[in-house]
């Protein structure tokens, strides 16, 4: 008694899973009439009532409506059957199901088990009546490239259906072993890197600290341009020469900035406006040197063009 309630309710259970049908073109006949004789366990000569009821449960719009009014016609299960398919079978879907037959492919990463099920269902709508070994011919087409090739070894000796998903698992068996076992080596071969290890420093890390370091020195370097006496470096080594601009520079900080010839150029510009000429031999101005007095003669005396030095130049200042 607790075996016919349970299959009741597997029954009842496939049977809310079903859709339902309305008429509709789109819709395959074949397919619904296959699902409500596998729960109903309905044959030709079925002459049961109930069976009938169970069917119009899913039938709904026109073709609850179609069934109302035929329904008295319907003495056994081959009666409404006939009737049904005549209705509602659609003259272009074996053409459909063909095409779709043709172009169907295993896919990459699918059973074959999903594959093997989908064309026999579709052949076996084509044609009730197709053979094992035309069947066995749709899935040799469509199949893995991988499995064809060893399975066609095997074809002469393989000649129902359930021969061919065999030795189909077995070939798709091995193919997913020696591909997890080569992605295994890949893997295996790689370089390890610790990403989590704390003492290594990563790119961001070692890109922002460059970045820091740059920006500090660069700060550093405006600081000693605008105030070079006040720089904790400083200090006067001592009298620089006009020949020597450098002279006030610390000689830690030329070999600094060996490496920052602009920066030093700025240094000893600063320092050398902060020199106190005497007085031009020239024009006797303190702002500038004799060498570079702009009334200076372009040979000779720089004051008078003779042949003799400025220093020795008797001519007096006229340029005040």
């Amino acid at each position: 008694m607790a075996d016919q309630t349970l299959l009741a309710k597997a029954r009842k259970a496939r049977f809310d899973d079903l859709p339902n049908f309305s008429g509709h073109p789109s819709e395959d006949v074949e397919r619904f009439l296959k699902a409500i004789k596998n729960i109903t366990k309905a044959n030709d000569e079925s002459e049961n009532r109930e069976i009938l009821e169970i069917v119009r449960g899913k039938l709904i719009r026109s073709a609850g409506i179609w069934f109302d009014n035929n329904e008295s016609n319907f003495n056994k299960w081959s009666d409404f059957e006939i009737a049904f398919r005549n209705r509602y079978f659609s003259t272009t879907i074996i053409q459909q199901k063909f095409d779709k037959l043709t172009q169907r492919k295993q896919q990459r990463g699918e059973a074959v088990t999903a594959y093997f099920d989908e064309i026999v269902n579709l052949c076996r709508e084509i044609d009730p009546q197709m053979s094992d070994q035309i069947i066995i011919q749709h899935l040799m087409v469509g199949i893995n490239p991988d499995f064809r090739k060893e399975l066609c070894r095997r074809e002469s000796s393989m000649k129902v259906l359930k021969e061919f998903l065999h030795y189909a698992k077995i070939e798709q068996d091995l193919n997913d072993t020696f591909e997890q076992s080569r992605n295994l080596t890949i893997e295996s071969s790689k370089p390890y890197f610790n990403m989590e290890d704390s003492t290594t420093p990563s790119l961001t890390t070692a890109v922002n600290s460059s970045k820091s370091y740059y920006n500090n020195r660069k700060s550093n370097n405006y600081d000693t341009r605008s105030k070079p006496f006040q720089s904790s470096g400083y200090q006067r080594n001592s009298t620089p020469e006009y020949g020597n601009r450098t002279g006030m520079i610390p000689n830690k900080q030329i070999r600094n900035n060996s490496i920052q010839p602009a920066f030093t150029k700025n240094i000893n510009d600063k320092l050398f406006t902060l020199k106190q000429f005497s007085n031009c031999k020239i024009c006797n101005r303190k702002n500038h040197r004799t060498i570079d007095c702009f009334y200076k003669h372009p040979t000779g005396c720089f004051k008078c063009g003779q042949d003799h030095m400025v220093r020795d130049c008797k001519m007096s200042q006229n340029f005040q």
